[in-house]
């Protein structure tokens, strides 16, 4: 293979890019992150975001690193690329891109991403109800203090339920169960139930939800969204669920059909949620205010990755094994299916 351009728009990756350079004496670095949204130029002035410097780098660029958020036309600027990565665990902001429509292969960071952070979040939101927090809450807001309404149980032999156990749900299942709780959950590519398997205790089919959801004190959304996903954590899905359970979204919050939950959570037929992420989030749109305004529903605005100071390590070697695989003829790892949405 003769030399490769490898173009990075990825600031969160920081403006170190010897993790590319250093792979192989074939590999030419493009450092294009005074493109990203919001980024900050270095002193001394590099070329705005939309200028010709963008255009030149793009069109010399056989593979490109990008991260959130994807900038626009990025394929149309780059009649050489053969392969873009992305640094996200989730691929559905690239869908509405010129990337997702092109042959370009992509690949993703699902596994890499912070896994260890938000299934800390979510074992946390699971406390918050579980050791009366939530309660504690509402009776400060109200000026009272009594112990009527604390609804109290411990993590322990309570039943996690994980919807999608990939990278960040397996995660979620090890902490749990470190916890002494059982793990339940779903996975699209089993085909029967699995004892022991992917840190759960059970996992079952993608279409037995309503019995995931039926036997879950907690359940978790860590799926990717696909359009078999959207919307369906639905009503059907609540009416399933325990009536002190609790909902908890560190996916998308496409996945969650916003209506029926306002309707479960406002009718108590399930104790309440954690939210970390909403419907038009990603678009830029506020959260609709009953999210916000319901007591029952804590939400967050997307920040169960957070806290973690060596995120950005894994996802610099996953991209590095990718680069060498790519160099080398390969396989690359996490390679998108743009059929199934992951």
């Amino acid at each position: 293979m003769d030399e490769v351009n490898v173009a990075v728009i990825a600031p969160v990756l920081g403006p170190d890019l010897s993790f590319v350079s250093d792979i192989d004496p074939r590999v030419r670095v493009f450092d294009a992150n005074f493109a990203a949204p919001g980024h900050r130029p270095r002193p001394g002035g590099e070329a705005a975001p939309g200028s010709g410097l963008l255009a030149d780098i793009c069109a010399q660029a056989e593979v490109l690193l990008v991260g959130y958020p994807v900038l626009e036309g990025l394929a149309a600027m780059s009649p050489r690329l053969v392969w873009a990565h992305h640094t996200q665990a989730g691929v559905s902001n690239l869908a509405g891109t010129d990337l997702w429509g092109s042959e370009v292969t992509l690949t993703s960071s699902r596994g890499a991403v912070a896994a260890t952070a938000i299934a800390e979040y979510a074992l946390a939101a699971a406390a918050h109800f579980a050791r009366g927090l939530h309660q504690a809450a509402r009776q400060k807001a109200a000026g009272q203090f009594t112990r009527q309404g604390y609804q109290m149980l411990t993590l322990r032999g309570a039943t996690m339920g994980v919807i999608g156990l990939g990278g960040i749900g397996q995660e979620v299942a090890r902490l749990s169960r470190a916890a002494g709780m059982r793990v339940i959950g779903t996975r699209r590519s089993v085909t029967a139930p699995l004892p022991d398997a992917d840190g759960a205790d059970l996992v079952l089919p993608a279409d037995r939800i309503l019995e995931v959801a039926a036997d879950s004190d907690f359940l978790v959304v860590c799926s990717q969204l696909t359009a078999e996903t959207r919307g369906f954590i639905n009503a059907s899905v609540f009416a399933a669920m325990k009536p002190n359970a609790v909902l908890i979204n560190v996916a998308r919050g496409e996945e969650v059909d916003e209506d029926a939950l306002i309707e479960a959570v406002t009718a108590g037929r399930i104790r309440g949620a954690v939210l970390d992420v909403y419907a038009g989030e990603l678009a830029g749109q506020p959260p609709r205010p009953e999210l916000a305004r319901l007591p029952q529903i804590l939400l967050t605005p997307h920040i169960s990755g957070g806290g973690d100071t060596h995120m950005a390590e894994p996802l610099r070697r996953l991209f590095a094994d990718n680069l060498r695989r790519y160099l080398d003829g390969q396989p690359l790892r996490n390679v998108v299916d743009r059929a199934r949405g992951y």
